[in-house]
């Protein structure tokens, strides 16, 4: 493995280079202390596939394509607490249809699961749930192009219409279901945007909030979203949550090019040509990794 280090990022001088457009999110890897309660969580009732399992990691996801989207790695001794810390704020799980969603909606309610919200974005619908160690899932369906423009309101989804949309169970997850979005939960809302813009490359979608921006690596309304509605502490690895954050590269001249750019940032990052692989850790000590997508 070739490890290059640098180092420590400080601040960054406004860049042109921007990463490859078709980058997405790979999938989002939590440290979980109790494996099995989350299994049934994730497994049992949202009906993600089990990929592989080997000692205390389990990769979830869809057992059809072999896509990965998350990835449960079991710390029984690991810390948890009760602030707002770094790292993950929520997953959004993005499946393809508002028949689809409506699925999942009654699934929960036949099976009496708790929903935090029902929200209708403007440019997306959404379930909000929280998983059994309390990391937020944010199921959601994109509303078609023509409805698309992304106007972050924040008004009550119409239950009744969605309701209406099926009657048929929910039966197991599509193949089409991927990581849509991330927003995680950062210090410095300036600083950490300017890492992710000027040294990782993603374009600004939205940026008018004082508490909040949204980013993008193309057309999508938003890949990541940095927020710090409230204090947010500092927790080192030790806690539970949040591991690492991976997103998918089409090709190893894009992660090249992204490899070459932040080591002209002068931050610190591990690179391993023959896996494909960066890792770099953003201002809050959150872990990035981007990867080469495999070819089918």
């Amino acid at each position: 493995m070739m490890v290059v280090l640098i180092r420590k990022c400080g601040k960054f001088i406004m860049g042109k280079f921007r990463i490859d457009q078709e980058t997405s999110v790979e999938l989002v890897a939590l440290k979980v202390k109790d494996i099995e309660k989350q299994l049934n969580f994730y497994k049992d009732l949202l009906k993600f596939d089990i990929l592989s399992e080997e000692n205390g990691m389990v990769f979830l996801g869809i057992k059809e394509t072999k896509e990965s989207l998350l990835i449960l790695l079991e710390q029984p001794d690991g810390l948890s607490s009760p602030y707002i810390h770094n790292g993950l704020n929520h997953l959004g799980l993005v499946v393809p249809t508002r028949q689809k969603l409506s699925k999942i909606y009654q699934h929960l309610e036949k099976n009496d699961y708790p929903i935090l919200e029902l929200v209708d974005h403007g440019y997306a619908e959404s379930i909000v749930i929280r998983d059994p160690e309390f990391n937020v899932l944010e199921i959601y369906w994109d509303k078609d192009d023509s409805e698309n423009a992304f106007a972050c309101e924040y008004a009550p989804l119409d239950l009744d219409s969605l309701l209406a949309e099926t009657d048929e169970p929910y039966e197991t997850l599509t193949t089409e279901a991927r990581v849509g979005h991330v927003q995680l939960n950062v210090v410095d809302l300036e600083k950490s945007r300017d890492f992710y813009e000027n040294v990782l490359g993603f374009q600004i979608r939205d940026a008018r909030f004082r508490s909040v921006n949204y980013l993008t690596t193309s057309s999508y309304h938003h890949h990541l979203c940095l927020s710090n509605w409230e204090q947010v502490d500092v927790l080192d690895d030790k806690h539970l949550g949040l591991d690492y954050i991976s997103f998918h590269l089409e090709s190893m001249e894009a992660l090249k090019a992204l490899k070459e750019n932040v080591e002209a940032m002068g931050c610190q990052f591990f690179f391993n040509k023959g896996k494909k692989i960066l890792q770099v850790d953003d201002p809050n000590g959150i872990h990035i990794w981007f990867r080469v997508k495999p070819k089918k």
